[in-house]
């Protein structure tokens, strides 16, 4: 698609491994911020968030790599 360029922050709360919130910066970020709206109303965990489903070829596949990014600087899942 060439547009993979932009930057995605998401917090995530490290007692509860609940996300918290984003930043996100680059193209279709109302999609991807709608989802995000979704999972922080759900109180969901970037475990709960990396076991859905993210598409290929879509934008929205940078989001997932924030969320292994922020998984893997947490401590180990219980």
């Amino acid at each position: 698609m060439l547009k993979n360029r932009g930057r995605a922050h998401v917090y995530i709360d490290r007692s509860t491994r609940r996300f918290a919130g984003a930043e996100l910066l680059g193209p279709s970020g109302e999609h991807i911020g709608h989802l995000l709206a979704w999972s922080l109303q759900m109180e969901l965990t970037v475990d709960a968030m990396l076991k859905m489903p993210f598409y290929h070829p879509v934008v929205d596949e940078g989001l997932r790599t924030a969320l292994r990014d922020a998984a893997a600087k947490l401590a180990p899942a219980r």
